[in-house]
């Protein structure tokens, strides 16, 4: 059977607070538990201090250097904020873990995956992603039944209900942070023309034009997943993800390059991007990405597949600063965010 060189994490949604009961991780051919009792598989350990969700914070918890992909979770936890207690016992698809680590490892071996994420959240959510530094992956997302503290448990959560503890969402919240969405980003070949007002086609002697090639779109997104990989254009492609937060384009222009990145109000685009998901229920969503760096515009719209007709974010709807060969080159009138910050918010530093 083959193994991988993966770390097992936890990761508790920002503010919610758990402890974990029973957890596990089985494969396999794992070999059996000594006692009866006794969990077998990899073991997980809860995680603190979580910055976002999906971010593995937890501890390295074993010293072999591979395993195999895990064919089933074991989880009984309770999170502190209300006293409730969640369990699940459920298969996970080894196979597709494989293939998605493999594909990875095959096409950008320096952005591979490396670590099996298991997360935790308040009314039973909980995610597994493959996680790297540069790229994450929604893998599994379940809904855990609520159940009865035993003698045991009920006593602990009565030690701790002198301590300080809440829940930070809503169910409903949870669900809308969890919901995965059909979509792909969209570089047109436009610019802008300031005497018709409006975007035209660039012509086929503009050198600018000649020279303009988008080399990748970088997002982080509500369900915890990233892609900063260079290069990888499979997000011009429709996939399956949740709901963009932050947004990044590299291109150039002849021996120029730019990279401009979109700071999503979250409640401006959140409604307008479910508002117009639910208004075309048949349809995939292409988010446009309209970009003039001569004449300082940029545009983000929302469109449905197949349809020429499309809506117009208002610029207020992000923040956005552009560089140019890493000078800064541009920033929206709203953008407020301390210089450098870009650099921590996105990716490693290069």
């Amino acid at each position: 059977m083959k193994k991988f060189g993966y770390s097992p994490f936890t990761s508790r949604f920002k503010g919610c607070d758990v402890e974990f009961f029973k957890a596990g991780l089985h494969y396999k051919g794992e070999p059996e538990a000594e006692e009866e009792d006794e969990t077998s598989g990899l073991a997980l350990l809860p995680c603190t201090n979580n910055e976002e969700w999906g971010q593995a914070r937890g501890h390295f918890i074993f010293t072999m250097e591979a395993w195999p992909m895990p064919n089933r979770l074991e989880l009984r936890y309770m999170t502190l904020g209300n006293g409730r207690c969640y369990e699940i016992d459920t298969p996970l698809d080894a196979e597709r873990a494989a293939e998605l680590w493999d594909a990875q490892q095959a096409k950008f071996p320096q952005d591979s995956y490396q670590d099996y994420v298991v997360g935790t959240g308040p009314y039973g959510f909980i995610a597994i992603w493959l996680r790297g530094e540069s790229k994450s992956i929604l893998l599994h997302s379940f809904q855990a039944e609520e159940q009865e503290l035993n003698e045991a448990e009920d006593h602990f959560y009565g030690w701790l209900k002198e301590k300080n503890f809440s829940l930070p969402v809503s169910r409903e919240k949870m669900e809308f942070i969890m919901r995965q969405y059909c979509y792909r980003y969209v570089t047109l070949e436009e610019h802008w023309d300031n005497n018709k007002y409006k975007w035209e086609e660039y012509d086929d002697e503009d050198p600018y034009y000649d020279e303009l090639y988008v080399d990748s779109v970088e997002d982080f997104r509500s369900d915890g997943t990233f892609n900063y990989v260079i290069g990888d254009e499979s997000q011009l492609d429709y996939h399956e993800a949740g709901m963009p937060e932050r947004i990044s384009v590299r291109w150039h222009a002849g021996r120029v390059d730019y990279f401009a990145h979109f700071w999503l109000i979250k409640e401006l685009f959140s409604k307008a991007f479910t508002d117009f998901v639910d208004s075309h229920p048949d349809k995939r969503v292409d988010i446009l990405l309209r970009i003039d760096s001569r004449e300082q515009v940029y545009v983000i719209a929302l469109r449905a597949e197949g349809e020429t007709d499309y809506v117009v974010l208002p610029w207020y709807f992000f923040k956005l600063v552009v560089f140019k060969d890493r000078v800064q080159h541009y920033k929206s009138p709203n953008y407020n965010l301390e210089k450098g910050q870009w650099s921590w918010l996105w990716r490693k530093k290069e």
